[in-house]
């Protein structure tokens, strides 16, 4: 449905494209310069254009009802978008923000057992999640499931990125107006060193949950911040750490299931420990592992055609 006035916003705002102009446009309404359009539009397509506005029957009906369809997405969008700026601008004024932050940026660390410790850093843009944006982590230099150091390690392996990078991705390359931790104030304490040793100047805050793990307040260095009674900024805030926990724990569950896996192929005469870890390294997946034919197998670096064999029986 086009609504506009002048010839120079309707040729302005149609992709002037052969594949996919049409033959034939039906107008909702009188518009200046009709004809000039369609004469303009028809030499840039290469074949005649028809603009139309359609009084009765069956075209009218179309375009009554694609009107109709126009204005209640707009709605939909306008509506949403006016919740997302009211939730930023009241997360803004409760944590005592300059602006409303554009890009909140969330960390959790999630673990199965000491030997499968992960992080998971979501973003939310304008109030969205930016999944392009998601990046996952294995904690790397930390014994046990120390969430402190784990938690210090990730944001500071983030962060070394921004600084150090020469070329870096969309996720690493700028900074984020907000950070948000999932944890009280100790994981908070433990993280805002890290960000001041490498000079990193960014809001802080942690995310509490209550005992039935639903979000409860928000923490800070000295102390905890009501989120209850504000209710955009409360949902706003409840989502993005329902997601970043998500995000990390599905993650947590891959890694150990794919330790778990892999310790199983050492079962299997012939694989070691290296061997497979090579495997895993060659098919990225156990769907792919068990998908795997002889010679496939085979292709492993270390694997010999006869163990192979043996681990094709085996899986």
């Amino acid at each position: 449905v086009h609504t506009w006035e002048g010839v120079g916003e309707i040729v302005s705002r149609l992709p002037l494209t052969v594949e996919i102009l049409p033959k034939k446009i039906q107008l909702d309404g009188d518009v200046a310069d009709v004809q000039l359009a369609a004469r303009l539009l028809s030499e840039q397509a290469g074949y005649k254009v028809e603009i139309h506005i359609p009084q009765r029957g069956e075209q009218l009906r179309l375009v009554e009802m694609a009107r109709k369809n126009a204005v209640e997405r707009l709605s939909q969008t306008v509506r949403r978008a006016g919740r997302e700026v009211g939730a930023l601008d009241e997360l803004a004024r409760l944590l005592g923000l300059e602006r409303p932050p554009a890009r909140i940026e969330a960390y959790d660390i999630s673990n199965i057992g000491s030997d499968t410790v992960v992080g998971g850093m979501v973003v939310f843009e304008n109030g969205r999640p930016l999944r392009r944006c998601y990046r996952k982590f294995t904690i790397k230099t930390v014994a046990g499931t120390d969430d402190y150091a784990s938690m210090a390690e990730m944001i500071g392996r983030r962060f070394t990125h921004y600084k150090n990078d020469e070329t870096p991705d969309e996720a690493f390359g700028r900074l984020p107006d907000l950070i948000l931790l999932d944890g009280g104030r100790g994981h908070v304490g433990a993280i805002a060193p890290v960000l001041a040793s490498m000079g990193i100047a960014v809001p802080l805050f942690g995310m509490v949950k209550d005992d039935k793990h639903r979000t409860r307040a928000i923490a800070q260095s000295g102390g905890e911040i009501a989120v209850a009674p504000h209710r955009s900024a409360f949902t706003l805030v409840s989502t993005i750490q329902d997601e970043v926990h998500r995000y990390s724990i599905s993650f947590s569950r891959a890694r150990h299931q794919k330790s778990s896996f892999e310790l199983s192929l050492t079962k299997c005469e012939g694989i070691g420990q290296k061997r497979a870890a090579e495997i895993f390294r060659h098919f990225k997946t156990i769907k792919a592992i068990r998908a795997a034919d002889v010679d496939a197998l085979a292709a492993v670096k270390g694997v010999s055609r006869p163990v192979a064999e043996k681990l094709y029986e085996f899986l």
